[in-house]
């Protein structure tokens, strides 16, 4: 039996984020967290209590991200995915798309890894001169892959085990350097 192929359209609902009026300034008493592109530059997890904090006028509710929402950059040279799985109130920014999926059979996990392979990212148009974007029509039209939910089990486990042997092969590479400089600062001192 082969995996079917299906428009990212037909698996999930993607809507654009919120649009804020004017600059946003952190206000420690704020209700609601905002995630921004400079928050997953560098980290590949949302992490609520990193963002800054905006106090939501009540007249209109915020369109937060829920547990399983996937979150993907709209502008720049690298449009990465992350999985939001916490239940602090966090709203997105314009500058992401929020996918959402639809069909109980397809895991957020295994999309948001699907999303963020190279072949994945290839396969979006992008837009622009300065700073490049995709459009929510090229997301929409993203091929892809549905397995059973034990084969995407399978494949988010495997990629868990590169993630943690990446990790480990830094801290490898880590030590290996302090240890090296240690025994030249320890010769050079040492020498007759």
């Amino acid at each position: 039996m082969s995996t079917q192929l299906l428009k990212l359209s037909e698996l999930a609902i993607i809507r654009s984020g919120y649009t804020f009026r004017g600059a946003l300034e952190h206000d420690p008493s704020g209700n609601v967290r905002v995630l921004q592109i400079k928050d997953l530059r560098q980290n590949a997890a949302i992490e609520p209590d990193a963002l800054i904090a905006v106090t939501w006028d009540t007249r209109t509710a915020p369109p937060l991200l829920q547990p399983g929402d996937i979150t993907v950059i709209a502008r720049g040279d690298t449009n990465k995915a992350a999985l939001y799985t916490d239940k602090q109130p966090v709203v997105a920014t314009s500058q992401f798309f929020i996918v959402t999926a639809k069909r109980s059979e397809l895991l957020p996990e295994y999309l948001c890894w699907l999303i963020n392979l190279p072949q994945s990212q290839r396969s979006l148009e992008r837009s622009g001169s300065a700073i490049q974007a995709i459009s929510k029509s090229s997301l929409m039209n993203m091929q892809i892959p549905l397995p059973s939910p034990a084969t995407q089990q399978k494949l988010i486990a495997l990629q868990a085990l590169w993630d943690e042997e990446d990790q480990l092969i830094a801290c490898l590479r880590t030590n290996r350097e302090q240890m090296l400089q240690g025994i030249y600062q320890n010769l050079i001192r040492n020498e007759p």
